[in-house]
């Protein structure tokens, strides 16, 4: 059965992307999972109190018409930093799927270290969807940004795995630079337009014939031009309620997490967001970092490091976690 985990901060911004989950997981028969990270606090009983309240906050939420069918979702409440506290749980729970609400980056933490987007992605567990629209149905108009690599072909397995369905309409658009641009300097007369798009299209309609379960379900639109430029213009032409795009999910620069490209569509779409790391396991080092812990210090202050506590209550599913 899908596992998929949808991380908020319990702010109304983070609502869409708890109500998108409820709508997945009734889609893909899926268990759902909601994780709140709430920040350490001076003192073990302020935390107690915290925890507590996030808790019976979450589970209101989950109780709400999240889900139509299926068991209501978990809830699981950590204490910490919340980039930390999400990879590690990516990595300790392998979902399929993680789900986003929009996030504003702030200028000083997220400019140096990356979104929790873009870290998440880095990770190269699973997909992870940013959601901006009201969830008010099933996708309908789905636009998949692809090129002839790797990614791309990741790109097409997850989407059809995990977000569309047979009614959806879906688009694909292959954004290139043809060569006679880039190399018409040294190259001598340029390659003949027609030739070129007519060459990518041969190259979409293959990568579809080996990756889709359905290729004929798929409009195909090839255009000249910058790809960041000239996908942002079809979803300004298409209006999908979803953008699915792959990425190499690495970069030795944080501020390259996602890759050029990928960055600028997580930026300025207007749609949701499905972005596709390839490939889809672990970074081995990234997953050795995330888990590795501290060392706990001795001291009598109440702000002293404290050891994981974990609580399970089996009846509502709750998982309360003390990493502080």
């Amino acid at each position: 059965m899908p596992r998929l985990l949808c991380a908020t901060d319990l702010l109304p911004k983070s609502e869409i992307a708890i109500d998108r989950a409820g709508w997945l997981a009734d889609e893909l028969t899926a268990d759902l999972s909601l994780l709140h990270v709430v920040s350490p606090v001076s003192s073990d009983r302020a935390l107690e109190q915290t925890l507590e309240i996030a808790v019976a906050r979450l589970q209101a939420r989950g109780r709400q018409p999240l889900r139509c069918v299926g068991p209501e979702p978990e809830v699981v409440v950590r204490a910490g930093g919340a980039s930390r506290a999400i990879l590690d749980s990516l990595v300790r729970t392998r979902p399929d799927l993680l789900i986003l609400g929009p996030h504003e980056p702030r200028r000083g933490t997220d400019t140096l270290q990356g979104t929790v987007a873009e870290k998440a992605v880095s990770a190269r567990v699973c997909p992870v969807l940013i959601v901006r629209r009201n969830a008010d149905g099933r996708y309908r108009n789905v636009l998949l940004a692809l090129d002839t690599s790797a990614r791309s072909r990741a790109a097409v397995r997850a989407a059809e795995r995990l977000v569309l369905t047979r009614s959806a309409r879906t688009t694909v658009i292959h954004a290139h630079v043809p060569p006679h641009v880039l190399l018409q300097e040294i190259s001598g007369p340029a390659v003949p337009a027609d030739s070129v798009r007519a060459d990518a299209t041969e190259l979409m309609h293959q990568l579809l014939e080996e990756e889709s379960t359905n290729p004929r379900r798929y409009g195909l639109v090839v255009a000249d031009g910058n790809p960041a430029t000239t996908i942002l213009h079809a979803i300004q032409e298409i209006q999908p309620d979803l953008l699915v795009v792959g990425t190499r999910g690495d970069g030795r620069m944080r501020r390259a997490l996602l890759g050029s490209v990928a960055n600028q569509l997580l930026k300025e779409a207007t749609c949701d967001v499905l972005i596709v790391p390839h490939p889809l396991d672990a970074a081995p080092a990234l997953e050795a970092k995330t888990t590795r812990r501290p060392r706990a210090r001795t001291s009598s202050s109440a702000t002293a490091q404290r050891q994981t506590h974990v609580r399970l209550n089996p009846d509502s599913r709750t998982e309360v976690v003390d990493e502080s």
